[in-house]
């Protein structure tokens, strides 16, 4: 049970919501779903989970690993006041999942993510 998926371009997203990475590079297992960014557990294990979320220009960006609707780790990538800066935020945490629960990563704060052509903003996951 293995995946990583990304985005090719850049995008927005708002607080709350789930970001999707459609550009899927590896799905083993069939946990992860590109139409909802959402991974579904398919059996009961510890996983762990890294996202990598690229911000640019002076937008902030906070994405938070999300667990069953909590919170768990938390990214940050915050421009400042520069222009044509790329900063980028990744963070990693292992969990605990029974069969069926869910993991996704969501923007907490901010609104533009980058990626060139090649996968840059990134979620993965696997079983340990």
């Amino acid at each position: 049970m293995t995946f990583t998926a990304g985005t090719h371009a850049p995008g927005t997203t708002a607080s709350g919501h789930t970001l999707v990475f459609p550009v899927v590079i590896n799905n083993e297992g069939g946990g992860y779903d590109p139409n909802s960014g959402v991974f579904t557990a398919p059996r009961d294990g510890q996983y762990v989970f890294f996202v990598s979320a690229q911000g640019y220009s002076s937008n902030t960006l906070y994405v938070s690993i999300v667990h069953n609707g909590g919170p768990k780790v938390m990214t940050m990538s915050d421009g400042g006041r520069k222009k044509d800066f790329y900063d980028s935020g990744s963070n990693l945490v292992a969990l605990n999942l029974k069969m069926g629960d869910r993991v996704w990563a969501q923007c907490q704060s901010g609104s533009h993510y980058h990626s060139e052509g090649i996968a840059i903003t990134t979620f993965s996951g696997f079983l340990v």
